[in-house]
């Protein structure tokens, strides 16, 4: 038998190839919009769908069936960010276990954070469209996710927990404020010495 009649058969007992399940729409529209949250951190609005695309290794024409255009696109980016941020509060931000002064310090590092990336977020969509992303019980998810954290210092406060959330939430805005004011910036170890003895009276051994 020659080498091409022994490849004929050889390829005449192979089973047939089988093609990969077609993801569904809502699968690839969540996955793309999962992908894209820390390309529009990194590039903002800047993105291109084309860099998108070239970063996912999948074809620009892909992400225009999922989403129609770039604006639907982003309106999905943000909630996806949205979302995820609330997951990850809902699985615990801080461990509780430690203690008060490095459970503040933890939060009010990555509340800064947080802030400065939704901020990014929400520069992707009309200022209209804002509000939408924080109406509804589930923005209680920052404020119940810190009230679990120092539930076991509600001795040590002077405030319940429940209201700490709040309190760090708007700390850390101000904070930000040297946006517009360099001198007025806090760095982030003046906030939580700030916060800290606000809530529970004056540093450790002094009168």
């Amino acid at each position: 038998m020659s080498r091409s009649e022994c490849s004929l058969t050889t390829l005449e007992s192979m089973p047939p190839a089988t093609r990969a399940e077609p993801m569904a729409p809502d699968d690839r529209r969540a996955m793309i919009a999962e992908q894209s949250v820390p390309l529009f951190l990194e590039h903002g609005a800047s993105l291109t769908t084309r860099q998108l695309a070239e970063e996912l290794g999948i074809a620009e024409g892909t992400i225009f069936r999922a989403f129609g255009d770039k604006e639907a696109l982003k309106r999905a980016v943000v909630e996806t960010f949205f979302t995820q941020s609330r997951e990850r509060m809902a699985q615990g931000i801080v461990d509780p276990a430690l203690g008060l002064e490095e459970k503040l310090s933890i939060l009010v590092r990555g509340t800064r954070t947080w802030m400065q990336n939704m901020m990014r977020m929400l520069s992707l969509v009309d200022r209209k469209e804002i509000p939408s992303f924080f109406t509804g019980p589930r923005d209680d998810a920052y404020r119940v996710a810190v009230a679990k954290i120092f539930a076991s210092n509600a001795d040590e406060l002077t405030i319940s927990p429940d209201r700490l959330g709040p309190i760090v939430r708007l700390a850390g805005m101000a904070a930000n404020a040297a946006r517009f004011d360099e001198e007025a910036g806090l760095t982030d170890d003046e906030l939580v010495h700030f916060i800290l003895y606000g809530i529970a009276g004056r540093p450790r051994g002094e009168d």
